[in-house]
């Protein structure tokens, strides 16, 4: 489905351009990548008995064709163990996001999909429930170690309308990964919970 509907959003555009008079038969190639390189920890503090409280991170990166953007997350909660089911009650949300990170600070083997490092600072929006927002200031240094097989996957997706002909070609790869890493100095550990996918996509617009 995401596929059919890029292809006709690209349909759309390219219809409202040739709205005028009719032009020459043309076609043309519309190549896109991209990727993301992600990573969560969950982190659990004993407070009492039954009650602890559990942080969970959130990094992603995100390199595309024209550049590479990346966002950090961190959820707080307080929980208990009531009867056997944990109850948890939100004490914090924090959110960070770059629009760019330069390739000084990010590495990725998009080709193998064997590793990634990342070593960047980010402002996170901490929200607070009744609590009016902050902001602070955070490292992130987190390495990805691809693991398993590499599993690959595409399709091929057409579209017409009238002149018009699209005919759209994707290829994915994608592997489980080992994620390491530290906010600021602080260790948050080694988690499976973490992957590292590639994704080329070929549009090519034909038109009578």
């Amino acid at each position: 489905m995401r596929r059919i509907s890029l292809v006709m959003v690209i349909a759309g555009l390219v219809m409202g351009v040739l709205a005028g008079p009719a032009l020459a038969s043309s076609q043309v190639h519309h190549r896109f990548r991209s990727a993301a390189v992600v990573a969560v920890w969950h982190s659990k503090v004993r407070l009492s008995s039954g009650r602890f409280r559990l942080t969970t991170w959130f990094v992603g990166v995100f390199p595309s064709s024209g550049r590479t953007s990346s966002q950090v997350f961190r959820e707080v909660d307080k929980c208990q163990v009531v009867s056997g089911h944990r109850r948890c009650q939100l004490v914090s949300v924090s959110a960070g996001f770059r629009r760019s990170v330069p390739a000084a600070q990010f590495t990725f083997d998009a080709r193998r999909l064997e590793a990634a490092r990342l070593d960047a600072a980010y402002k996170l929006r901490v929200f607070r429930p009744g609590k009016p927002g902050r902001t602070i200031r955070v490292t992130i240094v987190a390495a990805w170690a691809g693991t398993g097989k590499l599993v690959h996957s595409g399709g091929i997706d057409n579209f017409h309308s009238g002149c018009l002909h699209f005919h759209d070609t994707f290829r994915d790869r994608h592997r489980a990964a080992t994620a390491t890493g530290s906010v600021s100095g602080k260790s948050l550990g080694s988690t499976k919970n973490a992957f590292l996918s590639a994704s080329t996509e070929v549009v090519v617009e034909h038109r009578c």
